[in-house]
């Protein structure tokens, strides 16, 4: 380089960038500690001293490069050039959640009950609400209820309400979710853990469009779209005579499935870009952990650990260390 020296080509490199950091790995016959400290200051990614590997040098180039592609993508993102990534409230551009899309949007034009299929974590109340604002009860109720959160004991009191007096602490009248959503969509979270005494009412609620309050014979029309969701296998627990085949008929009148995070990862760096909070970003080594993680707690795991690294992070970057991931071994 007889006119100009390495550190001067990194400084000028450095002041040409745009919107994507360039990843500059520096190759030497200079092996002094205070040079490699230098070329880090003006930039450098990596440093690496003659005689050299070439495996390694591989090594180092396929790392660049994915960092390379992972910064481009968050700039389209923060450019808005993402086109086809949202669809209402939910975020991805992959294949899977395309396709998903699609479904949506013609289930949510029939008037058919939906079973929502997924993994804990996915979004089937977020799949739920979409349903719901697509279709013509999008100006009536929507109420929502996880049914394996109730005790066993009040399960049909929250469904189909109760009188006043109908048993021990019931001091007044209470309608019940149907009634409640009555005009509007039901949302019905985790039906798979629902007692076997409540799927035969439920059942005849579906078939016949009544409820019967508890501690009452007096039945109550109601007009209600029902759309439920599970995580578990229903086929397998109709086998095992846990669970009524009539019943999940009736609420599989049109059944859609949302895949797992593992499965599209493209959409990873969508999600967290959703997530973070303003003026906070992902350290290099961080977005690799991220894509790397197997995410068995789905997209409300991401939501949760992006909130928790972002409060904990320093300066606004958020590292491998605030998530809580292990680094990911470079040479792997």
């Amino acid at each position: 380089m007889p006119r100009v020296d390495g550190m001067s080509v990194l400084t000028d490199l450095q002041q040409d960038a745009s919107t994507v950091t360039p990843e500059i790995i520096v190759v030497t016959a200079n092996d002094g500690v205070n040079f490699a400290v230098d070329c880090i200051r003006h930039g450098a990614t990596d440093f690496i001293t003659k005689p050299y590997d070439v495996d390694h040098i591989r090594s180092i180039a396929r790392r660049s490069e994915e960092r390379v592609v992972l910064q481009s993508r968050v700039a389209r993102l923060e450019d808005g050039e993402a086109d086809g990534s949202r669809f209402g409230a939910m975020v991805g551009s992959s294949r899977p959640m395309q396709r998903l899309y699609g479904q949506i949007h013609k289930a949510a034009r029939t008037a058919l009950p939906i079973l929502i299929r997924g993994e804990s974590g996915t979004g089937k109340e977020l799949v739920a609400r979409e349903l719901h604002q697509r279709s013509e009860r999008r100006d009536q109720p929507f109420v929502a209820v996880n049914t394996a959160a109730i005790a066993e004991s009040l399960v049909e009191s929250e469904l189909f309400g109760h009188v006043k007096g109908a048993f021990t602490g019931a001091d007044r009248d209470r309608e019940g979710v149907f009634r409640q959503a009555d005009g509007g969509t039901l949302f019905l979270d985790e039906i798979g853990d629902m007692p076997a005494s409540v799927q035969t009412r439920l059942l005849r609620v579906l078939q016949e469009g009544n409820v019967q309050p508890v501690g009452t014979e007096k039945c109550v029309h109601v007009d209600v779209r029902v759309i439920s969701a599970t995580h578990q296998d229903l086929d397998h627990a109709i086998e095992d005579k846990a669970y009524r085949q009539d019943l999940y008929f009736r609420l599989k009148g049109s059944a859609l499935f949302i895949p797992p995070l593992r499965s599209r990862h493209e959409d990873l760096l969508l999600l967290t870009n959703e997530f973070l909070p303003d003026g906070a970003e992902l350290a290099n080594e961080a977005v690799t952990a991220l894509l790397h993680h197997k995410w068995p707690g789905n997209v409300r795991e991401l939501q949760q650990m992006i909130s928790a690294a972002a409060a904990l992070c320093e300066e606004g970057v958020v590292t491998t260390a605030d998530l809580g991931l292990v680094p990911r071994n470079p040479e792997a």
